[in-house]
């Protein structure tokens, strides 16, 4: 491929799609075990030998080890469902009748149809499985909202950057924020593309916060929280 032809193909790109991202940072950035994310989007097995068997993956991934952005943010999607203690077959389930009503949609839980109709579809496969009461729906459509107001979207209603929810119960400021044009796609401050583990790595060396707000022109709370963020990953 020439020069020219590869600056073509490059800029064409979106590194929204790209394969970039580990199992463990995706756990990590959402602060959810690695085992569900493994599980949500590979083979994983259980049971003991001679007996082994493999659960199927629920979404699609970018790569054959690696996730890219959007499988971030279809995680993010799912961890609404994961705060309300949805099991993963039901979860499959929602995901598998998302992919039958829109089968053009390579992203399920992304995107213009779901933004529009996907809370419907997921109440209501989920009613098939679970009981609902109006209260426990109004619960799914507030927590759904929550996760899905931390997505910045394009005129597509695909996402461009999203901030994680730490704690689902916590009122989190959403400080945080991962951007695939980004500091590589890693989390960072809003507004400032500084990686918060750098600013978390120099709290853990005994800077002060008063010093590392006043170094990166940021406010107590954004430090903070990038502080907090990292330590929970830590924990």
């Amino acid at each position: 491929m020439s020069t020219n032809a590869a600056e073509t193909y490059l800029r064409s790109y979106d590194a929204r799609e790209m394969p970039r991202y580990t199992v463990g940072n995706v756990a990590a950035y959402l602060h959810a075990p690695e085992s569900t994310i493994r599980a949500w989007f590979f083979r994983m097995p259980y049971g003991r030998k001679p007996h082994i068997r493999h659960f199927r993956p629920i979404l699609k991934p970018a790569g054959q080890e690696l996730l890219s952005f959007y499988d971030a943010v279809s995680a993010h999607v799912l961890m609404a469902l994961k705060a309300k203690n949805v099991g993963i077959e039901d979860i499959r389930a929602v995901v598998h009748e998302l992919n039958k009503q829109y089968p053009e949609n390579r992203y399920p839980l992304l995107g213009q149809n779901f933004y529009l109709f996907g809370k419907n579809v997921v109440l209501k496969e989920l009613g098939k499985r679970i009981t609902l009461t109006r209260g426990r729906q109004l619960g799914f459509r507030h927590i759904m909202d929550r996760f899905l107001r931390r997505l910045e979207l394009d005129a597509d209603k695909m996402p461009v950057s999203f901030s994680p929810i730490i704690n689902p119960k916590a009122k989190s400021r959403g400080f945080i924020v991962i951007d695939p044009n980004l500091s590589g796609g890693r989390p960072v401050l809003r507004g400032s593309g500084i990686a918060a583990e750098v600013i978390a790595e120099r709290r853990k060396s005994g800077e002060s916060i008063a010093r590392l707000s006043k170094d990166y022109r940021l406010s107590r709370r954004a430090i903070e929280e990038a502080v907090k963020y990292f330590t929970k990953q830590a924990a």
